[in-house]
């Protein structure tokens, strides 16, 4: 081993070390509940197998083997070899099973350097069979496969021996399967084996000798890694992951011996420890009440009768996945130029002339603002600064058919842009405003007149009026009053009929707010819908106004729960809720984290004939890019909710 790879080894345990117990020392302690004799054996003939799994077709039950000589081979719960592919070099595979008694299998094909997909089904006389599906060329040798299922859908992990992971969205197809990345993993090197707890939604990865990590398999999630089993439990050498889901139990095969323990429960102690007397297991699993193990690169299966630990008291299905309407983007806008926390707030101009060369603008906070088409190609990038939020109105004017202004944090003040009947957007300068760190923002229009409200990130929330002059460039900014705040406010938005905004305290909840009388010095804020871990979940982010006669709603980011709540057009009633989810035929992935979002009831063309919602995404996924926004037809929306 390399003094490079020590000292990397001796680094991640030393941070383990702080994450299960600051000053707590990694001795090992493989100290088992006693020793497993006299097993029975199964005996194989030419297989060289270091990883099984046990399955049903039908009423029979069987064994999967990876095999080192002959690919994948069936056997029987006698032993008789059923089935073999007889080509091909396996040890690692994953296998989940599909419904209708058919499964499917994942294996590393050291010989072609490929991840092979076979179905596993009964033939035409009930006998089973490998049938090929499709394959993907690696770079690496892969350590570890599992299979995870999210909703309908089937997602493969596959971490290679250098420790780099990917979570692939697996594509049936009638010629052959595809495979869609996800997004990479990161592990460093010595990974050597993974398995899904599909019930909580949380993938394991065993990584020898520094322990067993769980994360959550939904990429719209906070990975959330942590500590599943401290690396002072089965010893330096371990992998074989298996997971008994009916029983919710995880079992670790290591060379001292096997291991099992509670999936709800982090960091607990073993429900089952024995060593088995003369075996260095590699791979271990559960089936017909007996204990099975493989030593490594085995010609025989071994079989234990002993007592087995009791499934868990309770096992609960996964809490972060509350079941909600779910709608998938239609289209989604080029990533961002900047890395990171980056994108941030759209806004829609729509085109009174042709509503299908409307467009979307978008702030890149670290760079400036950029204008998108319908179908998301990036037409214009101003770099104007740090822009935070952005809002439009359209304009009597002889060269603009509209205004957007954006919160503008390189220099704190406004930021104002004329949009011309063609699309194009024009920057008309920055006007400065006494704020420490301009935050949100939105734009009411009064008699004619066009306002701009705007948060500060350390203060209140301000109101100021915009005027444009003879010469565009030559506008003024004028203050004119001053709310103060008790939390911090980033979204909002203003009903101009009704002379109402409505603004987000992200963490208590949101606020309605009579303009005219706030501006006569009368009017206070009345908090119309709490942030109550349910309905909204903080932090609440950006809001908007569908705006559609008796068909009008509030549209509220509830970020904390990657959802998006609907209520009634002055806030008061709740209406209902829904996730955008990824979209496999089009290739765009689902949307978590959402910033700011728009909305507009304007039928812009076959794909939004009743309008289109633009919102933020937090983690560009399907693959892993920087940060965009996606576009979802109202139409849908209106359908998952059922709305009149």
């Amino acid at each position: 081993m390399t003094r490079k790879k020590i000292l990397k080894l001796c680094i991640v345990a030393a941070l383990l070390d702080f994450l299960i117990g600051c000053g707590k020392t990694t001795e090992v302690t493989t100290k088992h509940v006693g020793i497993l004799k006299d097993p029975q054996t199964l005996s194989l003939q030419d297989v060289a197998s270091s990883q099984l799994a046990p399955l049903s077709l039908g009423e029979a039950n069987y064994l999967l083997l990876a095999s080192e000589t002959r690919g994948l081979v069936l056997i029987g719960e006698d032993g008789s070899e059923i089935a073999a592919l007889d080509g091909g070099s396996v040890e690692r595979f994953a296998l989940q099973a599909r419904g209708g008694g058919h499964w499917l299998v994942a294996a590393y094909d050291e010989d072609s350097g490929k991840i092979q997909l076979r179905g596993l089904e009964p033939d035409a006389q009930g006998r089973p069979r490998f049938q090929f599906l499709g394959d993907m060329a690696v770079d690496a040798p892969q350590a570890a496969l599992c299979f995870s299922r999210q909703k309908d859908r089937i997602h493969l992990f596959a971490i290679d021996e250098s420790g780099l992971g990917r979570e692939y969205l697996l594509l049936p197809r009638a010629s052959s399967w595809g495979f869609s990345e996800v997004r990479p993993l990161y592990f460093g090197e010595q990974v050597s084996s993974c398995a899904v707890d599909n019930a909580r939604g949380k993938l394991l990865v065993a990584q020898p000798p520094l322990g067993i990590w769980r994360l959550n398999a939904d990429a719209e999630r906070d990975e959330a890694r942590e500590v599943f089993v401290a690396p002072d439990r089965q010893g330096a050498d371990f992998g074989g992951l298996w997971v008994d889901a009916a029983a919710g139990h995880l079992w670790v095969a290591a060379e001292s011996g096997v291991w099992a323990y509670d999936l709800r429960r982090p960091l607990s102690e073993p429900l089952f420890s024995r060593s088995l007397d003369g075996v260095a297991p590699v791979s271990v699993a559960v089936a017909g009440g007996k204990l099975l193990a493989l030593e490594e690169e085995s010609n025989a299966v071994l079989r234990f009768a002993v007592p087995l630990p009791e499934p868990v008291a309770e096992i609960q299905a996964f809490r972060g996945a509350v079941s909600m309407p779910h709608v998938a983007a239609r289209a989604q806008t080029a990533p961002v130029a900047s890395g990171g926390d980056a994108a941030d707030d759209p806004a829609i101009w729509v085109n009174p002339r042709n509503t299908e060369e409307s467009r979307i603008l978008g702030t890149d906070k670290k760079r400036g603002l950029n204008v998108y088409d319908l179908n998301g190609k990036l037409l214009q990038a101003l770099p104007v600064g740090r822009v935070n939020n952005v809002d439009l109105r359209p304009l009597d004017h002889a060269r603009f058919a509209a205004l957007a202004a954006a919160s503008n944090r390189t220099t704190p003040g406004v930021s104002l842009f004329g949009i011309t009947a063609d699309g194009e957007v024009e920057s008309l300068g920055l006007r400065e405003m006494d704020l420490a760190d301009p935050y949100g923002l939105c734009l009411s229009r009064k008699d004619g007149g066009l306002f701009v409200w705007m948060s500060d990130k350390q203060g209140d929330l301000h109101l100021a009026e915009i005027r444009l002059g003879e010469n565009p460039l030559q506008w003024q900014l004028l203050p004119r009053a001053r709310q103060p705040l008790a939390g911090l406010v980033e979204g909002c938005v203003a009903d101009d009929e009704r002379g109402q905004l409505f603004y987000a305290e992200e963490d208590r909840g949101i606020w309605r707010l009579d303009i005219d009388a706030f501006v006569a010095g009368e009017g206070q804020p009345q908090l119309v819908a709490r942030v109550d871990g349910d309905k909204l979940v903080d932090d609440i982010e950006g809001m908007a106004l569908y705006l559609n006669g008796d068909s009008s709603y509030l549209v509220v980011s509830s970020q904390g729960n990657n959802s998006y709540a609907l209520f009634s057009r002055d806030g008061s009633e709740f209406v209902g809720r829904f996730r955008v989810d990824i979209n496999p035929e089009l290739g765009i992935d689902g949307v978590s984290e959402t910033d700011g979002l728009e909305v507009t009831s304007a039928a812009l063309g076959a794909d939004y004939p009743q309008g289109v919602l633009v919102v933020q995404d937090g983690r560009n996924r399907l693959p892993s890019a920087a940060q965009n926004f996606k576009l979802i037809s109202w139409t849908e929306i209106a359908d998952a909710l059922a709305l009149q």
